[in-house]
């Protein structure tokens, strides 16, 4: 059980989704809640990863990116 504290204007347009979507609000919430706190912790890990990257003088110039990109196809 969890209770939250959530504007009217938003429970309002949740209850109309879920209503007219065929889909429980306790489950459209609970799926919100687990893909943001994944999405946190993907963005805690790239943090973590660019902070070691920094620590290295393995950097390159934004030259040498764009040439990569260009390389592949990509563009930037």
């Amino acid at each position: 059980l969890l209770g939250a504290r959530v504007p009217v204007r938003l429970k309002e347009n949740l209850t109309k989704y879920c209503f007219s979507h065929g889909i429980k609000m306790n489950y459209l919430v609970a799926q919100a809640i687990q893909e943001k706190l994944l999405e946190l912790a993907e963005d805690t890990e790239d943090i973590a990863v660019s902070k070691d990257r920094l620590k290295h003088d393995e950097f390159i110039s934004q030259a040498e990116m764009d040439k990569y990109f260009k390389k592949r196809g990509i563009r930037a």
